[in-house]
């Protein structure tokens, strides 16, 4: 089974710490190495990106460590891949107020 972590409760993604491919088992602990919950990924993810411990619905805030890291720009299914197709940052942007 490959392995996943999120630093918060408030966490709706997870950090893959291996390669993913579609199909896997994948299981999520957090800090204290409890584990949070077992998905099976949607796509492939490469260690170190992102993916959805719960459904996301389009345009809600995307928390990883606590923080909101951006928003949906779709719906994204518990299990998807989340990345720059399915993820609109808001920080840094000059054009939101």
């Amino acid at each position: 089974m490959k392995k996943a972590v999120i630093l918060s409760h408030k966490d709706n993604v997870a950090t893959v710490l291996e390669d993913v491919i579609k199909n896997d088992d994948v299981e999520v602990k957090d800090s204290e190495k409890n584990t949070v919950c077992i998905l099976t990924s949607l796509d492939d993810i490469n260690r170190g990106h992102k993916i959805a411990v719960k459904d996301i619905e389009k345009d809600s805030h995307v928390i990883k460590y606590g923080q909101i890291i951006g928003k949906a720009s779709m719906f994204i299914q518990k299990g998807d891949r989340v990345h720059t197709h399915n993820l609109e940052s808001e920080r840094g942007r000059g054009d939101l107020v």
